[in-house]
């Protein structure tokens, strides 16, 4: 059975760029910070490769850190 309600898109909200993820603009669109509630495929994409990068970075030592 088809979707009788259209999907509405929201977008991922960066408060550090203090922009949408994707690069969307315009007033128009709904945004939430909270990655959960996020429907836009290409937000979700980008908050995918953000954790990657992040993953990353975990395993080498920060430079001010004393063994």
């Amino acid at each position: 059975m088809d979707n009788l309600t259209p999907v509405t898109l929201v977008h991922f909200y960066d408060t550090r760029l203090h922009q949408i993820l994707c690069g969307v603009r315009g007033f128009d669109h709904k945004s939430t910070k909270h990655s959960r509630s996020v429907t836009c495929h290409a937000c979700v994409a980008l908050l995918g490769e953000r954790a990657g990068l992040a993953g990353q970075g975990a395993e080498a030592p920060a430079g001010n850190a004393t063994p």
